[in-house]
């Protein structure tokens, strides 16, 4: 399997490092990258890393996926066991702590096919820690960098994306859930969804065929709204449909013109529509990103309308979109 990567992968470095003591978690956030670096650095580590890591969620202002830190190269043996960590250098100047710190890690040999050859980027797992991604990068120029990454950015993406969704899925998942509630909609509704400890009904609408669940701070919602039979064939109905869905059972939001945007999508095993955005309130001034899937389902012959907003002014939203994603993707219908 390994042969079959895009990115190449130094074995003696596992042996140089790992050592062979049962490792503990990976500690810090999950959608932050942290780059062991020298300053004189840092714009062209930077600039390498945005060709990998260039998801952005308009909340309406941009706010990336993945954010990068970068820290000092003293720091590195109080950080090694940060889930997602990058240590890099430019040059073979030894007297840059990142360069001598990068050759400390790869050994002389090793290190010298990062300025002389042609491989200058290096990604292993549950290096110092379970569940931690760990990059090396390390060239005469930016460039040489940017020239080995070339067609291998969405396979890195993907390995960040599963190891932030694993993660997250335990943290929401795994300790408590409302399972009673989770039950009672699979009874009376035939369908059923994840929901996590803490997260309450909102509203219950069984005549309008519309569930609302929610938490505070942040203000998370999802809501599930179904119709019998295939009401969304193409993506002028969905965007209609998506279009007046806030008005019509939330009341008081609409949906902005602003990065209003539909696509094909796979949803679990349903092919449908994915359409986000920004939602407004028409009585205060409150706003945020949101989500929606429709998809039509043969087993229970319904259109499904799963909805994701998100309210948390002034601080970043993008990892409490992608947990209501993750909720969203525990939808599930009878007889699955």
């Amino acid at each position: 399997m390994i042969s079959k990567n895009p990115v190449f992968l130094f074995s003696v470095l596992l042996i140089l490092i790992s050592g062979c003591s049962t490792k503990r978690e990976s500690l810090g956030s999950d959608n932050e990258i942290i780059v062991i670096a020298s300053i004189e650095d840092e714009e062209d580590i930077r600039n390498v890393l945005e060709k990998i890591f260039s998801d952005t969620l308009y909340t309406p202002e941009p706010e990336p996926f993945y954010k990068i830190k970068f820290v000092s190269p003293k720091g590195f043996n109080n950080l090694k066991r940060q889930t997602n960590l990058a240590v890099a250098s430019i040059g073979d100047n030894l007297l840059n702590p990142g360069t001598n710190l990068v050759k400390n890690l790869l050994g002389k040999d090793n290190y010298e096919r990062t300025i002389d050859g042609s491989e200058h980027f290096i990604f292993t797992e549950d290096q110092f820690a379970k569940g931690q991604l760990f990059m090396i990068l390390s060239g005469q120029s930016k460039d040489d960098i940017i020239q080995d990454i070339r067609g291998k950015e969405e396979w890195v993406r993907s390995r960040f994306n599963e190891n932030f969704n694993r993660k997250q899925k335990k943290y929401l998942f795994d300790q408590m859930r409302r399972k009673d509630v989770e039950e009672d909609f699979m009874k009376k509704y035939q369908w059923s969804i994840n929901i996590p400890w803490g997260w309450e009904i909102i509203q219950e609408k069984p005549d309008s065929n519309w569930v609302w669940l929610g938490r505070e701070m942040p203000y998370q919602w999802v809501s599930v709204h179904w119709e019998e039979g295939l009401t969304a064939p193409d993506s002028l109905i969905a965007a209609e449909v998506g279009w007046n869905f806030p008005q019509k059972f939330y009341g008081h939001i609409r949906y902005h013109p602003y990065e209003f945007n539909i696509q094909q999508t796979s949803f679990l095993r349903w092919a449908g529509w994915r359409i986000t955005g920004i939602w407004e309130s028409e009585q205060e001034a409150q706003g945020g990103p949101f989500i929606s899937y429709i998809i039509f389902d043969g087993v229970t012959d319904r259109t499904y309308h799963i909805n994701l907003l998100i309210f948390y002014p002034g601080n970043d939203k993008s990892i409490f979109l992608r947990q209501l994603d993750l909720i969203a993707h525990s939808f599930h219908v009878r007889n699955e």
